[in-house]
C-alpha cells in the first residue's frame, strides 16, 4: 500500500517528540496550548513561533488534581476525546458522550456539571449564525473558543439536558444550524465583519424566537479582541493536524492558528491536545 513520504517520516520520529499537548484554551483573548515534557514539567507552547511537528499518535492527557498534573496510568490511546474514560471519570464526567447528548439531569450520574444552569445562545460568524448551548459560568470563554464575532443569549435552562433539548427544537423549527464546517467559517476571515448584517439577522431571529418560543433575545455582545488582524488578505487553507508546520505567525482566532508559508494556512489547535509535539516552548 502506498503511503505518503511525509507520513512515513512522521511515523519514524513521533515517538521521540518531547512534549505531550494537554489542553488548548483561552484566558480572556489570550490563547494558550498547555504541554507537559518528558520530566513531567507543565509549560505552554509559544504560538508566536510557528515551527513545530505534531504527531498522528494520540494518548490520553491524564488529569490535574488542583495544580498537580497526573499522567494517565495506562497511557491509553484515544480518538474522539483527549481523555480516556477512566481519567475523565476521575475529574469530570463518567460518560463522555453526555458532553454532546446528556442522558439525565444528574440524577443518574450525580455529576454537578449535568445539574448546572445552561444557556442557549446565537453565535454569529459574520452573518452566518448558529444556535448553541453552554454552561452559564463559561459562556464568554466558550464563544471565544469557537471564534465567534458576536453572540446573543436567548434563554436560560436549569440543566444541561433541558438546554440541549431546547437547542435541538429551535434549530429544527427555525432552520438555524448547530454547527458549521471549519472551511465555511474560515472564508469569513477574509471579509470585513458585516456589523449591520449581523444586527439585522439578530433582530429578525429575535422576533421569531419571541413569537414561536416566548424567548427574549438579549442584546448582541461583540467579540473583537482576538490576537489577529482581520480581514485576512486571502482565505486560509485548513491544514491536517499531524505533520510539520512552519511559517510566519499571523494570529489566532477561535480554534485556528493562522500562519503564512507558501500560502496562508490554518491549524486547528483544538485537535492538538493528546498529540505529541516537537516545538520551542516558553517557560
Amino acid at each position: 500500500m502506498f503511503e505518503r513520504a511525509d507520513l512515513v517520516w512522521l511515523s519514524q520520529i513521533e515517538d521521540s517528540l518531547p512534549y505531550h499537548a494537554l489542553d488548548f484554551g483561552w484566558r480572556g483573548f489570550e490563547p494558550n496550548l498547555t504541554c507537559v515534557d518528558r520530566d513531567g514539567a507543565v509549560t505552554e507552547m509559544d504560538l508566536g513561533e510557528v515551527d513545530f511537528v505534531i504527531s498522528r499518535r494520540r494518548e490520553c492527557v491524564g488529569r490535574f488534581d488542583g495544580d498537580r498534573y497526573i499522567s494517565c496510568p495506562r497511557r491509553a490511546p484515544v480518538t474522539r476525546f483527549a481523555q480516556c474514560a477512566e481519567c475523565a471519570e476521575e475529574t469530570f464526567i463518567p460518560h463522555q458522550e453526555c458532553i454532546f447528548e446528556p442522558k439525565c439531569d444528574g440524577e443518574l450520574c450525580d455529576v454537578e456539571f449535568c445539574r448546572r444552569e445552561h444557556v442557549l445562545y446565537l453565535a454569529f460568524y459574520d452573518t452566518k449564525v448558529k444556535v448553541g448551548m453552554s454552561s452559564s459560568r463559561r459562556l464568554s470563554k466558550r464563544l471565544i473558543e469557537q471564534g465567534a464575532d458576536a453572540f446573543s443569549v436567548i434563554g436560560s435552562y436549569p440543566t444541561r439536558r433541558s438546554a440541549r433539548t431546547a437547542e435541538k427544537e429551535i434549530s429544527s423549527s427555525m432552520r438555524v444550524p448547530q454547527a458549521f464546517r471549519q472551511e465555511a467559517l474560515l472564508k469569513s476571515l477574509a471579509r470585513e465583519v458585516d456589523v449591520t448584517g449581523i444586527e439585522r439577522r439578530h433582530s429578525s431571529l429575535s422576533e421569531s424566537l419571541e413569537s414561536r418560543f416566548g424567548l427574549k433575545a438579549e442584546p448582541i455582545q461583540w467579540l473583537d479582541r482576538y490576537p489577529v488582524e482581520l480581514p485576512l488578505n486571502s482565505v486560509p487553507h485548513l491544514e491536517e493536524t499531524p505533520g510539520r508546520h512552519r511559517g510566519e505567525a499571523v494570529g489566532v482566532k477561535g480554534r485556528w492558528l493562522i500562519y503564512r508559508s507558501s500560502r496562508l494556512n490554518a491549524l486547528d489547535l483544538s485537535d492538538v491536545p493528546s498529540r505529541f509535539v516537537g516545538v520551542a516552548v516558553k517557560g
